[in-house]
């Protein structure tokens, strides 16, 4: 009778420990209500994201070519400034390129002719440094290397394009312009760096679909004096 009566004790124990809790693999599932609300939160947050994402983009294409423009004009700056020999940089339908300042009333086919004499002496120096690994010196030899000369002459050799995305409108004001110049339209503008460091005042703005990115340069570092972007 006592081991009968402590066995029963024992069982009624036990169901009350496990009473309430769900059976040994079972499984829960979402109501409907949760699942419609988990779902129209989802596309709340998707509704948002994809707009901004998609604005992050289109701000980040018109920043592109300003950069590039902004990394450039640093760089001929500090040359023309450790050659002293002006420096400039040109802007057309197409892009803008980078090279020491030659001809006042140049234009863009000065580029494209400094593009094929600098082809040329690329290959010059193929030949040269070929001949070289022959045992065969080409180079001028008996003088006292000018470290000065030779710095001008790799600075005439200095040539340097960046092309505008065909989805960009690109506009400049350089000095004292009033209205905008769409570089679209044909035009060639002309940004010189002084000996100095000097350069002339310009603002550029570059537009893609619903938004835009505009920066002015200031004169006396060619860095940013001011900038203004916006993105619908």
């Amino acid at each position: 009778m006592i081991l009968a009566t402590g066995s029963r004790n024992a069982g009624d124990r036990a169901g009350a420990t496990t009473a309430g809790l769900p059976a040994v693999g079972a499984t829960t599932a979402f109501t409907l209500v949760e699942v419609v609300i988990a779902i129209t939160v989802l596309g709340i947050l998707t509704g948002i994201a994809v707009p901004a994402i998609s604005g992050v983009q289109r701000e980040r294409l018109a920043r592109e070519p300003v950069n590039a423009l902004l990394i450039l004009a640093r760089e001929v700056r500090l040359r023309a400034m450790k050659e002293q020999r002006p420096y400039q940089i040109i802007f057309d339908s197409e892009g803008f390129k980078a090279a020491r300042f030659f001809q006042p009333y140049g234009g863009a086919e000065e580029f494209e002719t400094l593009r094929v004499e600098l082809e040329e002496v690329a290959r010059e120096q193929e030949i040269i440094d070929a001949s070289r690994a022959r045992g065969i010196d080409l180079s001028e030899g008996g003088q006292a290397p000018d470290l000065k000369r030779e710095e001008i002459e790799k600075g005439l050799q200095f040539f340097e394009s960046v092309e505008f995305d065909p989805s960009l409108r690109v506009s400049l004001k350089i000095w004292d312009e009033v209205d905008w110049v769409d570089m679209s339209g044909g035009e060639f503008r002309r940004w010189i760096f002084q000996p100095s460091g000097m350069c002339e005042p310009m603002r550029v703005k570059v537009e893609a679909d619903d938004s835009f990115f505009e920066i002015e340069f200031h004169p006396l570092t060619a860095d940013v004096k001011s900038e203004r972007s916006w993105v619908e």
